[in-house]
């Protein structure tokens, strides 16, 4: 972050550094800058210390606001610092910016970003709205220190949650990055901190005996958390597409789920064949008038989400514990290979990356493997079927 006397020549050429988004300071007068976003937006800032506290703002962009009319933005703006006042809280009350506090950059961060650029946005929406929004929601934005998100990922991992942990910091590390980058924020304070837990590659397998008690379990649950477990289960598709599951896209003739492109990872529609117990499993759910086979239960309009309390009681009725939801695609992929499924086969029906040798692309349309597809379904219904306990 260099220092220089800024001239109009300095501004016009100036550039973000490879590594991102840069900053020159002004001799002339300190806390005064220009920011160059990595898109080579540029905007003045000027960065001051109210009660010991840093605060930022954003005096305009360039060019529409030269340099000598942004220094003159700058003094005024230090002068009314100097009578102990708040030029960017007062900017927020009088405008409302609902930006200044966390519960406000939340949002914009899921409207601007995650909505449009990340399939798992539900996650993102669920962690914020039940880890961190109940703590910060009503914090400015440049309030939030590094201790404080120490002491939120310790929290969550002291309730016996480490890896829950792991996951709320990088999502705090992310939307402040985004913020940063976005102008929005002055620092990331998730910067440097470590997650709380290590994490290795898990390979957990669930024997036929806990796949049977687990499904009794289930069964005794009931609507909505019982049979969206057992539709996991059957299908081995991705927790988000199961939750996000339309009657629209299902074709009970042909026995077809169809898996819209967007909620893809190969970014194409996915057709998944329902075994007759998968089949079985959807014709026994309520028609609430929902678009969702599974919507949330305060709003028919979202799918259904947060499933820990539901899957805590199949854990305490079953008996079988250290289990999570993708443990369930995990066991179906290893049942089906052990069945004699190919891989180019297993590949295609879980939705898995294209596979490509020198560069050629393997894998083919979806609906080439559809009897082979269907088959296996079948069969590892079929092992689930045998799998339950008697009554």
């Amino acid at each position: 972050m260099p220092t220089l006397e800024l001239t109009d020549m300095t501004v016009a050429t100036a550039k973000a550094t490879a590594a991102g988004r840069t900053e020159i300071w002004d001799a002339a007068i300190p806390g005064f800058g220009l920011r160059v976003s990595k898109a080579g937006r540029k905007s003045w800032v000027l960065m001051y210390r109210v009660e010991g506290r840093k605060r930022r703002l954003t005096l305009g962009t360039f060019p529409a606001l030269p340099l000598a009319a942004a220094r003159d933005a700058a003094r005024l703006a230090l002068l009314d610092v100097s009578r102990g006042n708040d030029p960017a809280a007062q900017r927020a009350a009088n405008r409302g910016d609902r930006l200044q506090t966390f519960a406000g950059l939340a949002e914009e961060y899921l409207d601007r970003h995650a909505r449009r650029h990340k399939r798992s946005w539900r996650q993102d929406e669920r962690l914020l709205t039940v880890e961190v929004l109940p703590s910060w929601g009503g914090r400015s934005i440049d309030s939030i220190t590094r201790q404080d998100v120490i002491r939120l990922v310790e929290a969550v991992a002291d309730r016996g949650a480490p890896i829950q942990a792991n996951r709320i910091l990088a999502l705090v590390r992310k939307l402040y990055n985004w913020a940063v980058e976005k102008d929005l924020a002055a620092a990331s304070p998730a910067v440097n901190v470590r997650p709380p837990a290590r994490e290795g590659r898990r390979d957990r397998i669930l024997s036929d005996s806990e796949i049977g008690r687990l499904w009794q379990a289930w069964d005794q649950i009931g609507y909505p958390f019982g049979p969206w477990f057992q539709l996991l289960a059957a299908t081995g598709q991705r927790r988000e597409a199961v939750a996000a599951m339309r009657w629209s896209d299902i074709t009970p003739k042909d026995g077809v789920w169809t898996i819209p492109a967007g909620q893809t990872r190969t970014g194409r529609p996915h057709a998944v064949p329902l075994s007759t117990l998968a089949a079985e499993i959807l014709m026994r759910q309520p028609r609430s008038g929902s678009a969702y086979v599974f919507p949330a239960r305060d709003d028919p309009d979202r799918p259904i989400s947060g499933h820990a309390r539901a899957r805590q009681i199949a854990v305490t009725r079953s008996g079988v514990s250290d289990w999570r939801l993708h443990d369930l695609r995990r066991t179906a992929a290893h049942a089906m290979t052990r069945l004699g499924v190919s891989p180019t086969v297993l590949s295609d029906l879980l939705d898995l990356p294209q596979q490509s040798l020198l560069g050629i692309s393997m894998a083919p349309p979806s609906d080439a493997y559809m009897a082979a597809k269907r088959q296996a379904m079948e069969a590892w219904a079929e092992t689930l079927a045998a799998s339950e306990p008697s009554p």
